[in-house]
């Protein structure tokens, strides 16, 4: 049995020397720190949010490192909640061209009405 705080390990029953690499280094402080989930996960939950909060791909390619779109697109993982409000501000704004040209055309209306026909 290894030390439980440190990456020193015993030799295996069959005699084998202890396996040394990150995985295994990160895998054994989690367990011993009792963290549950990977640290790449908190990668993408930042991606996932800067997306979220309207963050541009470029803004989020250069906080990620990505030099390309494709290797972007593996990671905002973004939520039904957050597409919802997407298409309801999309909506909302729709809603407002479509009164401001009612109004406008009908303000049309009323001015050519008001003005005294031309005979010629």
């Amino acid at each position: 049995m290894g030390c439980r705080f440190c990456l020193h390990q015993a030799r295996s029953a069959e005699g084998h020397p202890p396996r040394y690499d990150l995985r295994t280094a990160c895998t054994k402080l989690r367990k011993n720190a009792k963290v549950v989930g990977r640290w790449h996960d908190n990668r993408h939950t930042l991606l996932t949010e800067l997306a979220e909060s309207g963050a541009g791909d470029e803004v989020i390619m250069s906080i990620a490192g990505h030099v390309s779109r494709a290797m972007l697109s593996r990671y905002p993982h973004v939520r039904m909640e957050a597409k919802r409000r997407a298409l309801d501000e999309i909506a909302v704004r729709q809603r407002a061209a479509d009164e401001k040209r009612k109004k406008d055309a009908e303000r049309q209306q009323q001015t050519a009405a008001s003005q005294p026909a031309v005979i010629q």
